[in-house]
């Protein structure tokens, strides 16, 4: 059959959708299956999933639409609804080839037990040119706006030695850089007999020669000093740190159910930026949580003026159904909510401009992702998204030295040191 697999959401949805694809491709017999990998993030997620599996269903009336994932196990009958034939949640998502043929062969599959991470490895190559390597699921952080850890089940992380072993199959299949991903990395390794660390895990991978690689998210308190040490001498770990904030007023942060301070948060960031050479920072901030006012969006503002984060995600408060926050006194008007996110978003292009001025002029290392007209784009080593002109034959997928040399706006120019003399290497 033709297996068709369509992602929303996180990288760790992404990674899962490619392990899906590679799991499919031996379902036997004629048609098509469209595999729809849901998110259930936020209210907006859930929308999305029921207007593609909707969409799905008038394009291929035939087809068997499956929905899977984060959806089924938060919102399932709005996914019938919009017309999947089949339900599989997260639990059973590794087992999909077989649910798949019991359900056309009129059988059913009893409910499996959550799978460990190690039977869970994909050989690529990704269709994009960053590959993913997902190395933890579940997370026990219960913050009180999350509906993610209610459906992602128990810890589990890959062994040091798997992911090594993965990520040298990703590196022999064409790939430069791995980006690291995970529902928690921070509480990556707790349930593994060694309790192996996330620096411990990336000593581990950086064995897996020409590739570098990159982290997703992480929070606060994964950012140990053994982690901001490797980072801080190991040029192959990109220094571009994503640490989610979400907000910067103690008040809000405890409510949330976050495990660290404003004050906490900012040195671990400050650290970061000062510590480890090219380093930029991204972060996540959510607007509009039941009893955020204006003095704690002022907080917010000032914690992240004082850092200038090179990239800022902004979102505002959902009521997610089943989460303690759903039923928060002093709500947040959705008006009120949309003018704080529109003034962040004003203030963060203006942080992000700073963040990319400092590197006007410095060579950096430019992963070449995909061509736009007559220029090749992808991401430096600290995460700016720049574009170059082809003045000599690039490669997607391969690394190339570039320099920064204009800044407009969110268009970044650059150009390919192709010439010693253009890295320094020789006098000019």
């Amino acid at each position: 059959m033709r297996a068709f697999v369509h992602s929303l959401g996180c990288r760790v949805n992404q990674y899962e959708a490619q392990y899906l694809k590679e799991k499919l491709e031996a379902i036997p017999g004629a048609g098509e299956i469209h595999v729809v990998n849901t998110c259930t993030v936020t209210a907006l997620a859930d929308r999305k999933s029921r207007k593609l599996i909707a969409q799905l269903r008038r394009e291929h009336p035939e087809a068997l639409i499956v929905a899977v994932g984060c959806g089924v196990d938060g919102a399932k009958a709005g996914l019938l609804r919009a017309g999947a034939d089949l339900l599989v949640g997260n639990k059973d998502k590794a087992r999909l080839p077989q649910i798949i043929q019991a359900y056309l062969s009129g059988a059913s599959l009893p409910e499996g037990d959550w799978p460990a991470l190690n039977g869970e490895m994909v050989r690529g190559p990704f269709p994009r040119a960053r590959a993913l390597l997902k190395v933890q699921d579940g997370c026990t952080q219960a913050c009180t706006f999350c509906r993610t850890w209610q459906v992602r089940g128990p810890l589990r992380s890959k062994s040091p030695e798997l992911a090594r072993r993965e990520a040298l199959a990703l590196a022999e299949a064409g790939h430069r850089e791995i980006v690291i991903t995970g529902i928690n990395l921070a509480q990556y390794g707790l349930d593994l007999p060694e309790r192996p660390g996330l620096a411990d895990l990336l000593s581990e991978l950086l064995s897996v020669k020409g590739v570098r690689y990159r982290l997703t998210s992480l929070n606060p308190e994964g950012l140990t000093p053994e982690l901001l040490s490797l980072f801080a001498r190991e040029p192959r770990l990109c220094p571009y740190l994503h640490m989610p904030l979400q907000s910067g007023d103690d008040r809000v942060l405890s409510a949330m159910g976050r495990a660290y301070t404003a004050a906490e948060y900012a040195e671990k960031a400050r650290k970061f930026l000062q510590t480890v050479p090219k380093a930029t920072l991204g972060a996540d901030v959510m607007v509009g949580f039941p009893g955020e006012d204006e003095l704690s969006f002022a907080k917010t503002v000032e914690l992240l003026e004082g850092l200038e984060p090179l990239n800022l995600h902004i979102f505002r408060f959902s009521p997610r159904p089943g989460t303690p926050a759903a039923k928060f006194s002093k709500q947040v008007s959705k008006e009120e909510a949309a003018r704080r996110s529109s003034e962040l978003a004003t203030l963060a292009q203006g942080w992000s401009l700073k963040a990319r001025a400092r590197f006007l002029g410095t060579p950096l290392e430019l992963l070449v992702e995909e061509k736009e007209g007559p220029c090749w784009v992808g991401h430096t080593e600290n995460y700016i998204r720049l574009s170059v002109r082809e003045s000599a034959p690039l490669e997607r997928g391969t690394i190339v030295p570039v320099k920064l040399v204009r800044i407009e706006g969110n268009l970044n120019e650059g150009v390919v040191l192709d010439r010693a003399q253009d890295r320094g290497d020789l006098p000019s």
